[in-house]
């Protein structure tokens, strides 16, 4: 506890090649809390032995150290120095009584003080708390015009009439299927899918046709057969991350599918609402096709599911549907979530958060991999999530029920399916693992899962 905490001089010469040297040091010392190695009540360093083992002045470290006393993550004790004050959520063990690998989550790593700013700038601002209390149907304009400039800081290039707020990704999924579908149509989806999409097709009285995985995205024989079988209206499709298996589709197939949509008349419903890191995220298939898709994503992944930020690209022919169809489910969508949103995503504070939430799921999808590598076992990741494809020998639901006698919560292969489905399920779970909050007990998680995995192999080779 009272060891000193020390970062190399390399290290935050690196870092600071891309920030102003106060804010790189912040950052280095913001991540040594969120793995450890910097806990709660930790006295931080000197400033004055710092600055000169970092060859930087006095004044830099003293500006880095307030930033973060601004954020809450740190408190200055008057002739006693500074110490780390780390939310609840980061401390560790906090609350820690089961191990969460099954809620597909972003850790909190100081999203909450993104939202607490945006709420503390938007209290000061009069003109813009009225606004948000205006009834407007429609969406606030500038509200489209931030997401706009941030969509196409992604190179995703869109006028500010495709955007349309829902309150959810779920919502827009919902409002997809009001629009294009009625009741007994058919529409195609991946066999494995996000089980609030079947929620959705079962309340729209849709008829749901699964369509076999590859490795590289659908079974297009398959899709066109059920093309010409029962003209679909839709499909339903998450190419970027899929979910569960994190499967990234070919350009080949998002070509041919776009190619088959035109053939067949039928539109495509694109999910892009799961994590996925940075290195692996791709351009929507909206911007080639966008007339024929609709466009889903959030912020609950990157953010937080709380705020119900949620947007949705859809064509111009269908907008007039799709905000008719808004506006029957729930009057307009609350605009303070997404004024909150607006403000902090064009603050340089989310641009850090979004690389301490890239950095730390590196590091995960690495030590699951590590884990997976041990045991021979065949792993894909990407995300907050990793696919793990288990042996005949391990079944899915036997080790998933011994996991949960452990408190390991974990997801199988087969709650990703339609009920009405006839294809059988992979055998295999969905591991996320974002549901920690801190480095520490992310490792004490994985390694309580490699134990239960041991005991259930012991188990297993028991012979009667």
């Amino acid at each position: 506890m009272n060891t000193i905490w020390k970062v190399s001089k390399e290290t935050f010469d690196l870092a600071s090649l891309a920030q102003p040297k106060y804010k790189a040091l912040a950052m280095l010392i913001e991540q040594a809390m969120l793995v450890g190695e910097l806990p709660d009540q930790h006295k931080l360093p000197a400033q004055r032995l710092l600055a000169d083992a970092l060859m930087i002045t006095h004044g830099t470290v003293t500006r880095a150290y307030d930033l973060l006393e601004k954020k809450g993550l740190v408190t200055a004790k008057l002739g006693a120095g500074t110490y780390v004050n780390l939310p609840r959520s980061q401390k560790k063990g906090a609350f820690l009584t089961e191990y969460d690998f099954a809620s597909s989550m972003q850790p909190i790593f100081g999203q909450q003080t993104l939202v607490k700013n945006a709420l503390n700038e938007l209290a000061l601002d009069l003109n813009a708390v009225e606004e948000v209390m205006t009834y407007a149907p429609q969406g606030v304009q500038k509200h489209k015009q931030v997401f706009a400039t941030w969509l196409a800081s992604k190179h995703i290039k869109i006028d500010t009439n495709d955007i349309v707020f829902t309150q959810g990704a779920q919502q827009g999924i919902y409002t997809c299927l009001q629009v294009l579908t009625r009741e007994k149509n058919y529409l195609m989806h991946e066999a494995l899918a996000y089980p609030g999409f079947f929620r959705a097709i079962d309340a729209s009285r849709v008829t749901p046709l699964a369509i076999p995985m590859t490795s590289h995205g659908l079974d297009l024989q398959v899709m066109e057969s059920y093309c010409q079988e029962f003209k679909p209206k839709a499909l339903y499709i998450t190419p970027n991350m899929q979910n569960p298996t994190n499967v990234q589709y070919s350009a080949e197939m998002l070509a041919e599918i776009v190619s088959l949509s035109r053939q067949y008349d039928f539109y495509i419903i694109e999910d892009d609402v799961n994590y996925c890191l940075p290195e692996n995220w791709r351009v929507p298939l909206q911007q080639q096709a966008p007339d024929r898709v609709f466009y889903l994503s959030s912020l609950s992944k990157y953010v937080a599911g709380g705020l119900r930020v949620a947007y949705a690209l859809v064509p111009p022919q269908w907008q007039a549907a799709f905000n008719l169809s808004l506006h029957s489910q729930c009057w307009m969508v609350s605009t303070l979530s997404i004024e909150v949103a607006a403000r902090f995503l064009v603050n340089e504070g989310f641009k850090h958060n979004q690389l301490l939430l890239a950095n730390e799921m590196r590091y995960r999808q690495g030590a699951f991999l590590a884990f997976a590598e041990r045991h021979g076992l065949s792993i894909k990741g990407g995300g907050l999530n990793v696919w793990l494809a288990l042996p005949n020998n391990l079944n899915m639901n036997q080790f998933s029920g011994f996991c949960a006698s452990k408190s390991i919560k974990v997801r199988t292969a087969d709650l990703f399916s339609h009920p009405m489905s006839t294809l059988s399920p992979a055998n295999g779970l969905r591991v996320s693992l974002g549901g920690f909050n801190t480095r520490a007990d992310f490792d004490v998680g994985l390694a309580m899962f490699e134990s239960a995995l041991l005991e259930f192999n012991r188990q297993q080779e028991v012979v009667i």
